[in-house]
């Protein structure tokens, strides 16, 4: 009877199933009790959180929490279809750029699709030579520089002072000469003194009197200062060399090879090593911050087309976005071969992760407002949220119960042409309806809005 039961516990077991007269290990028992204090503790918590998750918000509540929009109608006009035309990408700025001297290419610390900004470095020329003649030439200005200022402080007091000592000494020692000239004159009249002395004493009163005003007429130039002429030609001297000194670093500048604009480095034209000559190309910058687009127009719609025309832009390579551009130009100049006219086409670029979307020679169709005209649906320009995939406009169901309030939902549409701030849109909208122009960036599916109304354009 024992065999029989230990049989039938171990063919249940195998198949994860207990008999009910079977006896329950302790540990069992344990896992029980610990599974029902879980239980409990989880309707707790259902019990505390369920009131704040049922309640429903209060009109006050949801007033706070509308989103502030200004909306404006769907409207329909007329206006010439939009076509598509194929175009190519151009970088709006595009530079080669060269050395300005000869020399040997030291550094080149650039990389084919490297971004740069203006001013960056782009090579560097060997330039030690320059270097050491710039050193000399700047002490040699240093040193005109102070002795134009030692010329204009004008003289020290103590030169003044000693030109002054020096007059008066020999004013003392002509005073002693006209005194012993006398004496000699008494003497010789009596006969004790040679005419020989009498003008060796004459000669010597001379020589003092020419002395005395020597250093007369040096007091009077000390106290007057250097001339006007000599601080003049000193002038000219640092001129002068700070010409010397500026051509020095014109010719180190010309030595490095800088960026003209932010852009990208799309080909380089030497390595380092190499012997460049003058004019000689490094690298070619391309800008891309903004890009042109040029469609060629045949002549049949050219009179159509006015400079400062918005265009949709489509690019295989940016599928999930759209682009709005400008007609910058319309080149009068057809070619003689197809009969079509340049439009020029200029938009701002993306740029994502540091570099740009859209990039030069890349296929793309302008959607121009050349076609049939008739009546379309439009909406303001500032209602399409683009960038998405498809373009959306955010519609505005109104509330009954309050003015300007209400709820959102995004509605995907197809665009056409664009004119005068308006794009012609097919879709889910209808005219007269409500759409987001401000604020829609923020806007979320069923948000709800407390919106005010501008004039459609």
């Amino acid at each position: 009877m024992e065999g029989r039961e230990n049989t039938y516990r171990d063919s249940h077991h195998d198949r994860g199933v207990w008999p009910v007269h079977a006896p329950i290990a302790p540990h069992h028992k344990q896992l029980r009790g610990i599974g029902a204090a879980l239980r409990r503790l989880a309707a707790c918590v259902v019990m505390l959180l369920a009131p704040p998750l049922l309640q429903q918000p209060s009109q006050a509540q949801t007033a706070a929490e509308a989103v502030p929009v200004v909306v404006s109608s769907v409207t329909r006009m007329e206006l010439a279809r939009g076509q598509s035309f194929v175009g190519t990408v151009y970088p709006f700025r595009e530079s080669d750029v060269g050395s300005a001297v000869d020399g040997r290419l030291v550094s080149l610390p650039i990389e084919d699709g490297q971004a740069v900004r203006k001013g960056d470095t782009l090579a560097e020329l060997l330039r030690g030579l320059l270097e050491i003649e710039r050193s000399g030439a700047v002490a040699s200005l240093d040193q005109r520089r102070q002795e134009l200022a030692e010329l204009q402080a004008g003289s020290r007091p103590e030169e003044i002072e000693q030109a002054k000592a020096e007059e008066e000494g020999l004013e003392a020692r002509l005073a002693y000469a006209e005194s012993r000239l006398t004496r000699l004159e008494r003497l010789v009249g009596r006969g004790t003194a040679t005419t020989d002395e009498l003008q060796d004493g004459q000669t010597e009163l001379r020589r003092i009197k020419a002395e005395l005003r020597a250093k007369q007429a040096a007091l009077a130039m000390v106290e007057a200062g250097p001339r006007k002429e000599v601080i003049a030609q000193a002038a000219a001297a640092v001129a002068v060399q700070e010409a010397v000194v500026q051509r020095i670093d014109d010719q180190l500048a010309k030595h490095t090879i800088r960026a003209p604009f932010d852009g990208w480095v799309v080909e380089r034209f030497a390595e380092e090593g190499e012997w460049v000559q003058r004019s000689g190309l490094v690298a070619r910058i391309v800008e891309l911050d903004r890009v042109e687009v040029v469609v060629q127009l045949p002549e049949l719609y050219v009179s159509s087309l006015q400079q400062g025309t918005d265009v949709r832009l489509e690019f295989d390579a940016a599928p999930l976005q759209t682009w709005i551009g400008k007609v910058e130009r319309i080149i009068p100049q057809a070619d003689l071969r197809s009969r079509s006219f340049p439009v020029q086409v200029v938009l701002e670029n993306r740029i994502m992760d540091g570099q740009p979307v859209l990039r030069g020679g890349m296929l793309a169709r302008a959607w121009l407002p050349v076609g049939a005209r008739g009546e379309v649906t439009v909406v303001p320009k500032d209602a399409l949220v683009l960038g998405t995939g498809t373009p959306l406009v955010y519609a505005v169901d109104a509330d009954d119960d309050a003015a300007g309030t209400g709820s959102v939902r995004p509605v995907p549409v197809t665009l056409g042409a664009t004119v005068a701030g308006s794009v012609e849109v097919t879709g889910g909208v209808e005219p007269g309806q409500l759409v987001v122009t401000r604020g829609n960036e923020r806007l979320r599916p069923g948000a709800a809005v407390k919106f005010q109304t501008t004039e459609t354009p």
